[in-house]
């Protein structure tokens, strides 16, 4: 007589303890299929390239610096690249860089401009032909190092860039990454040696 009166509490008390484990195994209780899985954001990437060392330590263009500022405050702020900031002035750009998260901007140094015929830099003085270069410089993507392997991508003016590399040496377009994966408020910078080629 004990049994029978005891089975069933014992029964329902199982019950009560495995219930709250259906929640565990990611199953959404009111659809009956899996749950939402938290995917974890990449781990934060370290500039890489031969010049990042050179750059300075810390205050206006270390790569602290550039952490904390939009992208093109922190070009503007950036010794070795005031020519790009002068062509995104010419091109009237900044609103362009203003409205932008999680691109990658290419930025040629200044040496890379000093290489440029007469031809190409008279072609930058004008509106048109400097915001025809810096849309180029701007893929819309966040590049990191991986993805600099052997890709194609659309810059923001649509031309074909063309990404090659491994290990510490990587080319844009031909051009030399001399730092690259530097993170700005809002994009990703790689700094090159030379303006790139597109296609």
């Amino acid at each position: 007589m004990s049994r029978r009166t005891h089975r069933p509490a014992l029964l329902t008390a199982l019950a009560l303890a495995v219930a709250p484990l259906a929640g565990c195994g990611g199953v959404d209780a009111g659809t009956g299929g899996p749950g939402p899985v938290a995917v974890a954001p990449p781990p934060p990437e370290k500039a890489f390239g031969q010049a990042c060392a050179a750059m300075p330590g810390d205050g206006p263009g270390s790569l602290d610096a550039m952490g904390g500022l939009p992208v093109l405050g922190a070009i503007d702020r950036t010794k070795d690249l005031s020519q790009l900031s002068a062509l995104v002035k010419t091109a009237k750009a900044k609103d362009i860089f203003d409205s932008m998260e999680n691109v990658t901007v290419f930025a040629p140094n200044d040496a890379a401009f000093a290489k440029l015929s007469e031809d190409q830099k008279k072609a930058l003085t004008t509106q048109q032909g400097a915001g025809d270069l810096v849309r180029k410089l701007i893929v819309v993507r966040d590049l990191r190092k991986d993805d600099l392997q052997d890709k194609q991508y659309t810059s923001l003016q649509g031309a074909a860039i063309k990404a090659t590399g491994s290990g510490e040496d990587y080319r844009i377009g031909g051009a030399q990454v001399l730092c690259g994966s530097i993170r700005t408020a809002n994009a990703r910078l790689a700094i090159l040696d030379t303006v790139p080629a597109f296609g």
